[in-house]
């Protein structure tokens, strides 16, 4: 059986997700099994996940996934270099992943390889350019596009940075050439389709996870008119899915929920004591603190939480990495602690969140194979007490899962209550 591994988010999985899956197994065969890596409680942009972790696994089964494992914590929210890091370590650490797959907006795997080959390199000519172009105040993203285009001649092929899923494919690109030669993952992109990720507007039959959140927003607890705006841009074991849980009232969470706990831990403690969390540097807890204490106006929470989060961006700061420095910031995740697991040697564990009948199958080879050990379920951490390294890593993953179920209104320990996902 031939095995391929997407590294997603699924915040819904949507109809640009579903074709991913079915392109997949029309180039590499229909027996293909996909195994799937996906952020948890939490995503890249420091937000929350629309629907919690098991309830997105069972969308990816439905729709043609056959193994589901959660990118940990202290990878699934942070920045694309250590998003994909994470992602590309746990498929090679199965020991039954092959093929590493992902979308990006060029669909052009030559020239995505260039780019990881050169930013793996790091030349000091390309560090000096990276740091003039930093000191003049623009984004790394920017200026690491600039000395690209400085250091190759060609304007072109760095513009390809511009865009998010292909700056995603570079650095899977990147981790995979960071692997071990016999452990090395063969890449395959197919062009991305649809809307750009942020585009707010769901209209497109590809519309954007973004787009079709602001539905969810907007009709939390109407299954009616989520169905009507909708049933365009999600596949329908997809949206099936999202309002049986719509029509339970449980387990939609919006990022606005944060508000209360954001506002209470800034208003709670001293702008020094948020600077050992990873983004808080260049004036940003300053200016976090600044504003959690000025005296509240007639806005709701919500509006008072975006205007935090708008407050403290520029141009070197922008929006994902504020939301990201305030997430790690609940969660007690510092920056020692990244740094304690970097040097661990990266995830401690393979957590399974659900599977079909190939995945069973796979779990069992997995079981045989991976170079880590493998959690089904929160208990199981507890027979991994001589591991520092996993019991250090398990507790972000056990964290955000408690704060999602609260902000929900469900209880604290979910991990240890929900059984594996099974198709």
């Amino acid at each position: 059986m031939k095995t391929a591994g997407i590294i997603v988010e699924y915040n819904p999985l949507h109809n640009g997700h579903a074709w991913q899956l079915q392109k997949v197994k029309e180039t590499l065969g229909k027996d293909t099994a996909i195994v799937v890596v996906m952020s948890g409680p939490f995503t890249q942009r420091g937000e929350p996940a629309v629907l919690d972790k098991w309830t997105r696994a069972s969308m990816a089964l439905a729709c043609g996934a056959s193994l589901v494992l959660e990118l940990p914590l202290p990878y699934a929210t942070a920045s694309a270099e250590r998003f994909a890091s994470g992602g590309v370590q746990i498929l090679a650490a199965t020991g039954i992943t092959k093929t590493l797959v992902f979308g990006s907006e060029h669909g052009m795997l030559p020239d995505l390889l260039d780019l990881a080959n050169l930013l793996s390199s790091e030349t000091p000519a390309f560090k000096a350019s990276l740091q003039g172009y930093l000191e003049t105040g623009l984004s790394f993203a920017a200026a690491r596009q600039l000395a690209v285009a400085a250091l190759l001649g060609d304007s072109q092929k760095a513009a390809l940075l511009k865009s998010s899923n292909n700056i995603l494919g570079v650095e899977y690109l990147k981790a995979i050439l960071r692997l071990p030669a016999r452990k090395r993952l063969d890449p395959v992109t197919f062009q991305r389709q649809g809307q750009g990720y942020l585009d707010p507007s769901p209209a497109s039959d590809f519309a954007s996870a973004t787009a079709i959140r602001q539905v969810i927003a907007s009709g939390r607890y109407n299954p009616a008119l989520l169905l009507q705006q909708l049933a365009h841009t999600m596949p329908p074991e997809a949206l099936g899915i999202l309002l049986a849980a719509v029509a339970r009232k449980e387990g939609v969470v919006l990022y606005e929920d944060l508000a209360v706990p954001v506002l209470t831990h800034l208003r709670t403690r001293k702008s020094e004591d948020l600077l050992p969390y990873p983004g808080m540097g260049e004036g940003l807890a300053q200016r976090l603190h600044e504003f959690a204490r000025r005296p509240a106006e007639q806005d709701s929470r919500d509006a008072r939480l975006r205007q935090l989060v708008e407050s403290a961006m520029s141009r070197r700061l922008p929006r994902t990495r504020v939301q990201r420095a305030l997430l790690h910031m609940l969660l007690n995740l510092k920056t020692s602690d990244l740094e304690q697991i970097d040097a661990a040697g990266g995830p401690a564990y393979i957590r399974v969140l659900g599977f079909d009948k190939n995945g069973r199958y796979l779990l069992k080879l997995m079981r045989q194979k991976a170079s880590l050990p493998v959690i089904t379920r929160g208990s199981d951490f507890h027979e991994h007490l001589k591991d520092p390294n996993l019991q250090h890593q398990s507790q972000f993953d056990l964290a955000g899962t408690d704060l999602w179920s609260i902000l929900a209104g469900s209880n604290a320990g979910t991990d240890f209550d929900r059984p594996v996902v099974i198709r």
